[in-house]
C-alpha cells in the first residue's frame, strides 16, 4: 500500500539533505527486499545530520510496517517520531502515525492502534490534509471491527464511503476499503443483508483491470454465505478470491497476501468441516495456520483457534480441542481486557470532546470579534445595536446548542461502560462458561462410559460435577447482575425464590419458608440487589451447613421506603459476639449490609437457634 507513497516521499523529502546516492540506497533498500539489509547498511553509514538520521528511521519503519515485522515497524516508528518531533514536516509525521497503527493493529494491540490513528487523524484535520483523513477513517473502523466493536466500525466506514464518493478523482482502492470496511463489521454485527449490500457495491465500482483489489470482497462475500449456512455458493467465491491471490504472486504484488491467505483457508476448512470432509478440512486448516502465522496478526490467529477448537470437537479430538481452546483464551486475554475497553471508549470519547471543545473556541472567539464591532458601530448608528442583540442572542443560543450536545456525550460515555459491563458479561459466558459447560461434558462421558472407576473415582466426579454445577449457577448471577443498571424489587424476589427452591431440593432434613412482601416494585441499583442477595445466600448457607435446623424461615417486607429482611432457624446457635469477627461469612455480611446503608441485629442461643433482622432503605 505504501510503495508509491514511500518512494515519492523518498524523492521529494522536504529536508532534501542527503546526497543522491544515499536517497537511491534507500530506495533500493525498499524495494529489493531480499537485499533490504546490504542496503540499509550502506545508507546508515551515509548518515551526517538528524535530518539524514530522521529519514534512514522513517524508511526503516515503512519496509517493516509492508515487508517485516511489526515489532520493528514499532520500534523504528517510535524512534523516527522522536526525530521529527519538532519539524513541520506533517506529511511524514502522519505517515508514520499510520504506520504504528498498522502495526499496533497487527500485534493485537488495539488501543494503541485506535490512539495513534486518532493523533494522526487530529493532525490530519488541523492541517487540512483531506487525503489522509478518509484513510484513518478506514483505519478506523478496521480496527474497531478487530476489537469486536462493530457499531464505532460502521460510523467510521460510512464517513469513509461519504468521504471517497464525493472526492474528485478517488482511487479505486480507497473506494474498495471503505465498503468492505462497512460491510465486515456489519457481517461480524450478524447483519449480513447489510454486509453483502456494501460488498456489491464494490462490483459496481471496481471495474475493468482494478479487479485484482476484489480478492478480498470475494472472499468476504463467501464469508457472509458461510455464515448463512450456504456453503457451496460461498466455496465459490472463496476459491476465486484464492485464484487472485495466487495471480498475484506470480506477479510478485504480495503485500498482504499472508494475510488475505489466511482468511480464506480459514474460511475454507470450516466450511469442508460443516461438509464433513475431514481430509479436506485438515487441508485447508494446516495452510490456514501456516499464512496466519506468517502474516503475524492476532486477529487471524484468533479466527484460526475458534474455528479449529469445532474441527476437534466435531471428531472427538478432546485433548486437541482443549489446547485450541488455552491457545484462543490466551490471545483474547491479551487483546480484550475491560482495561482496554475501558482505554479505547475513554480515546474516542476525548477525540469527540476535543472537537466539540474547538468548535466552542471557534464559535466564542468569532463572536467575540463580531461583538467588538458591533459595539462600535453602535455608538454612530441607531441599527449596530439591534444587530448587537441578535448576535448576542444567536451566540446564547450556540452555546446552549453546544451545552446539549456536551451533554450528550456524556450520556454517550455513560452507555459505553454499560456496553463495557456487557461486554464483560458476555465475556464471562463464553468463556468461563464455556469452560465449565466443557468440563462437565467431559465428567458425563467418563461416568457414562465403558470404563469402571472405583468407589472413590465415582465420588470425586460426582463432587467435580456439583462444584461445576454450582459455579454455572453463581456465573449466571454474576451476569444477572452485570446485564443490568437497574433490578426491580419483583426480579429479586424471583432470584432469591429460586436460590430457596434449590436450597430445599439438595437439602431433604430441612423445611423452607419463603415470602416476600411487595408494596410497591421500586428499582434497586445492581449493587442493591447483589449485596440483598448474597447476604440471603451466606446466611442461609451457614444454616444448612452449621446449625443443624429443621427449620429455616425467610420473611421479607417492604413498609414504605424501607426493606425488613428476617431470616431465622431453630438449629444449636451460636455465640455471635465472638465469632463476628473471626468469622470470614459473618464479616462479609456485615459489609454488604453497610455498602447498602443497612442495619443488623443478630440474636442467637443454643434453644431458641438464630435470628437475624436486617433493615434497609430503598
Amino acid at each position: 500500500m505504501l510503495k508509491q507513497l514511500f518512494i515519492f516521499l523518498i524523492i521529494t523529502f522536504s529536508y532534501n539533505v542527503l546526497a543522491q546516492n544515499s536517497k537511491e540506497l534507500l530506495v533500493k533498500a525498499y524495494t529489493s527486499k531480499d537485499s533490504s539489509n546490504y542496503y540499509f547498511k550502506k545508507a546508515k553509514k551515509a548518515i551526517k545530520s538528524d535530518a539524514d538520521e530522521a529519514e534512514y528511521y522513517f524508511c526503516k519503519n515503512a519496509f517493516h510496517t509492508d515487508f517485516g515485522t511489526s515489532d520493528s515497524a514499532i520500534y523504528y516508528g517510535g524512534k523516527a517520531l522522536k526525530k521529527f518531533k519538532d519539524s513541520k514536516n506533517y506529511n511524514s509525521i502522519i505517515t508514520l502515525y499510520n504506520n504504528l497503527s498498522r502495526a499496533y493493529n497487527d500485534n493485537g494491540q488495539y488501543e494503541n492502534a485506535i490512539r495513534n490513528r486518532i493523533t494522526g487523524l487530529k493532525l490530519a484535520e488541523r492541517e487540512k490534509l483531506e487525503n489522509w483523513m478518509g484513510t484513518f477513517y478506514i483505519g478506523l473502523s478496521y480496527d474497531y471491527h478487530d476489537f469486536e466493536d462493530y457499531p464505532k466500525g460502521i460510523y467510521y466506514g460510512k464517513k469513509a464511503i461519504h468521504f471517497f464518493l464525493n472526492k474528485k478523482g478517488a482511487e479505486a482502492k480507497d473506494i474498495r476499503s471503505s465498503f468492505n470496511a462497512t460491510a465486515i463489521n456489519y457481517d461480524d454485527w450478524n447483519k449480513p443483508e447489510q454486509a453483502l449490500f456494501y460488498h456489491k457495491q464494490n462490483l459496481k465500482y471496481i471495474k475493468g483491470k482494478d479487479t485484482l483489489l476484489l480478492h478480498s470482497t470475494f472472499n468476504n462475500i463467501g464469508n457472509t454465505l458461510l455464515k448463512q449456512k450456504k456453503f457451496q455458493e460461498a466455496k465459490k467465491w472463496l476459491l476465486r478470491s484464492v485464484k487472485i491471490l495466487d495471480f498475484k504472486v506470480k506477479q510478485n504484488d504480495i503485500i498482504y497476501t499472508d494475510y488475505d491467505y489466511a482468511t480464506c483457508y480459514t474460511n475454507l476448512a470450516t466450511i469442508a468441516t460443516e461438509l464433513n470432509q475431514y481430509v479436506e478440512a485438515k487441508k485447508y486448516f494446516d495452510l490456514a495456520l501456516e499464512y496466519s502465522k506468517k502474516s503475524e496478526t492476532a486477529e487471524k490467529l484468533r479466527d484460526y483457534y475458534q474455528q479449529k477448537i469445532i474441527f476437534n470437537k466435531k471428531y472427538n479430538k478432546l485433548v486437541e480441542a482443549i489446547e485450541e481452546q488455552e491457545n484462543y483464551i490466551k490471545l483474547r486475554d491479551s487483546i480484550y481486557t475491560a482495561e482496554k475497553n475501558k482505554t479505547i471508549a475513554e480515546l474516542e470519547t476525548k477525540y469527540q470532546i476535543e472537537k466539540k471543545e474547538k468548535q466552542i473556541l471557534q464559535q466564542q472567539a468569532e463572536v467575540k470579534q463580531k461583538n467588538t464591532w458591533l459595539l462600535l458601530i453602535s455608538s454612530f448608528v441607531i441599527i449596530g445595536l439591534i444587530l448587537f442583540r441578535n448576535f448576542r442572542a444567536k451566540a446564547k443560543l450556540q452555546k446552549e446548542q453546544l451545552e446539549l450536545e456536551n451533554k450528550l456525550l456524556e450520556e454517550q460515555s455513560n452507555y459505553k461502560i454499560q456496553e463495557q459491563r456487557l461486554d464483560i458479561s458476555r465475556e464471562l459466558h463464553d468463556n468461563v462458561g464455556s469452560q465449565l459447560t466443557f468440563i462437565i461434558s467431559i465428567l458425563d462421558n467418563l461416568k457414562s462410559s465403558s470404563v469402571q472407576f472405583d468407589e472413590a473415582i465415582d465420588k470425586k466426579i460426582d463432587t467435580l460435577t456439583n462444584f461445576a454445577n454450582k459455579s454455572i449457577s453463581e456465573l449466571r448471577d454474576t451476569i444477572w447482575v452485570l446485564n443490568s443498571k437497574q433490578l426491580s424489587l419483583s426480579e429479586l424476589k424471583s432470584r432469591m425464590l429460586n436460590f430457596i427452591k434449590d436450597a430445599g431440593e439438595s437439602v431433604d432434613t430441612i423445611r423452607f419458608q419463603f415470602d416476600f412482601d411487595i408494596q410497591n416494585d421500586v428499582q434497586l441499583s445492581s449493587k442493591q440487589a447483589i449485596n440483598l442477595y448474597r447476604i440471603l445466600q451466606e446466611i442461609v448457607n451457614n444454616a444448612i451447613k452449621h446449625a443443624n435446623a429443621k427449620d429455616i424461615s425467610v420473611f421479607i417486607s417492604q413498609l414504605e421506603n424501607e426493606l425488613q429482611i428476617k431470616i431465622s432457624d431453630n438449629g444449636i446457635g451460636f455465640d455471635y459476639e465472638s465469632k463476628k469477627k473471626k468469622s470470614f461469612g459473618l464479616t462479609n455480611i456485615q459489609n454488604r449490609i453497610q455498602e447498602v446503608n443497612g442495619s443488623l441485629q443478630v440474636a442467637s442461643n443454643e434453644e431458641k437457634g438464630t435470628h437475624y433482622s436486617i433493615t434497609v432503605k430503598l
